[in-house]
């Protein structure tokens, strides 16, 4: 791929970068540093937080990640563990949990929490590699909230290559980027928090690179970009089809009833399922799709999830757990109207095409949900300080949104932001800082989504901070 090869004594720079800024966030404290709810958080408020996140990223997944394979019996590789928020509950699912850190802190304190727990094993490692790990010995490879920290590129590529060799075939890896490639996000130096952004494009070309299958790669172009890869099994049926291609059924992706497909907004995903396709074989870089002349990579290829098969089922779709779901979303200047859609592979073979709708819906007014400041997430908003800099939570904003067309006004002032960003629940933080001209009080504030305008939200501005 395109990264190039790091010199040693940079790894080694690095590492030691890492080692030292995560000791001391460790030692500061750490369950704010892996989990930015509030400083000095409760032990039941942190592992919540976790057992949360585990559902979320691992359980919920479990019919991609574990392939008909019982939990109990897999070996899991955990990155960037921190403490363990998430590797007791882990444990709680799997046969052993191997679980690494940068920071030697964060292990100490993880090994202290955890020492309940007799299928835990921890490592500290060099933030570069997994050199005390063996060779293809772990079922499922897991990492969140970590790469997103990691100030090269080169860093979390050699992470990943590593993590992939400890990876049985067959098995998978489910990991985090920031994928951002926004202008304002590649001005800004990164370090050992706000870390390098790895787009979809080296994704997709690492996958290449290591002969990896993508089945997904959610939120690219966000912070929170999920990929999930499989290591192929050597010598296994490299075929990309079984029968002829055929597209059997099309919806939207989040509403698969609905057969008119949005051209932007959070609906503008189309899925296909699709009969023909080897799914031991095929990808999201070997699957392409057509629609009427314009052809688009996908974001996932692979089993249909139970949540869908009911509703196929239902409508008397055949075998439909035999066929590929391919589900992709749609680029700035797709056609409007009905269009031709086909499914094709990268060596040649393509379905027969079927007509799908595409429309211009209906514009989404964005909405203002919640005012904090942006240091710790308390509603207490400072007239001056630190805690003047205002962090908005706001809904129906898309992927265009950023600081070309996000402004925000507080009382007369119309402000550019400080940062927009998309969290993984959905929404967006808008930062901006308050007017100096500000007055202590209710004041109100609306955001501006290009022509789109929010409804007023009034909130309340106190003091300048006391001073330390």
């Amino acid at each position: 791929m395109s990264d190039r090869i790091v010199d040693a004594r940079d790894l080694k720079d690095w590492s030691e970068l890492m080692k030292r800024d995560w000791d001391d966030r460790a030692r500061r404290d750490a369950k704010w540093f892996i989990n930015p709810l509030r400083f000095q958080q409760t032990d039941s408020e942190f592992d919540e937080s976790g057992a949360s996140a585990v559902q979320r990223l691992v359980i919920d997944d479990l019919d991609l990640l574990a392939r008909d394979r019982d939990p109990a019996s897999l070996r899991v590789l955990e990155l960037g563990c921190g403490i363990g928020r998430m590797t007791r509950f882990l444990a709680s699912i799997f046969n052993e949990v191997h679980a690494t850190d940068v920071s030697g802190e964060m292990i100490s304190q993880a090994r202290s929490r955890l020492a309940d727990l007799q299928n835990v094993r921890l490592y500290e490692t060099s933030g570069y590699d997994f050199a005390d790990l063996p060779t293809a010995y772990f079922d499922l490879v897991v990492s969140a909230f970590v790469f997103q920290h990691v100030p090269s590129t080169e860093i979390i590529c050699a992470n990943l290559r590593d993590a992939y060799r400890v990876l049985k075939p067959g098995g998978f890896m489910k990991f985090q980027t920031n994928s951002l490639t926004a202008f304002d996000f590649e001005e800004i130096e990164k370090d050992t928090w706000l870390g390098a952004s790895l787009p979809e494009g080296q994704i997709r070309c690492f996958a290449e690179d290591v002969d990896a299958q993508i089945l997904s790669l959610s939120g690219a172009g966000s912070q929170h970009c999920w990929t999930i890869l499989r290591k192929r099994i050597p010598h296994g049926d490299r075929r990309g089809v079984t029968s002829p291609l055929e597209i059997r059924f099309h919806g939207q992706t989040d509403h698969p009833t609905l057969k008119e497909i949005p051209l932007n907004g959070m609906n503008s995903s189309l899925t296909l399922l699709v009969a023909g396709l080897n799914r031991e074989a095929v990808d999201c870089n070997s699957v392409c799709v057509d629609i009427s002349g314009l052809e688009i990579l996908p974001h996932y290829v692979g089993p249909v999830r139970q949540s869908l098969l009911a509703l196929v089922d239902s409508l008397g779709i055949e075998s439909a757990s035999s066929l590929t779901r391919v589900d992709l979303s749609l680029p700035v200047g797709a056609p409007t109207g009905a269009a031709e859609v086909r499914v094709q592979l990268t060596d040649g073979e393509t379905s027969p095409p079927v007509r799908v709708d595409f429309v211009s819906p209906q514009p989404v007014i964005p909405r203002i949900i919640l005012i904090v400041n942006a240091v710790d997430g308390g509603e207490d908003v400072r007239v001056r300080g630190s805690k003047s800099l205002v962090r908005l939570h706001v809904e129906g904003l898309d992927e265009t949104a950023d600081r070309g067309n996000i402004r925000v006004q507080i009382g007369e002032r119309i402000l550019k932001p400080a940062r927009v960003s998309l969290e993984r629940t959905g929404l967006h933080l808008v930062e901006a800082r308050l007017p100096h001209d500000i007055g202590v009080g209710q004041n109100e504030v609306r955001l501006y989504f290009g022509d789109l305008a929010s409804q007023p939200v009034r909130f309340e501005v106190l003091g300048a901070e006391d001073p330390q």
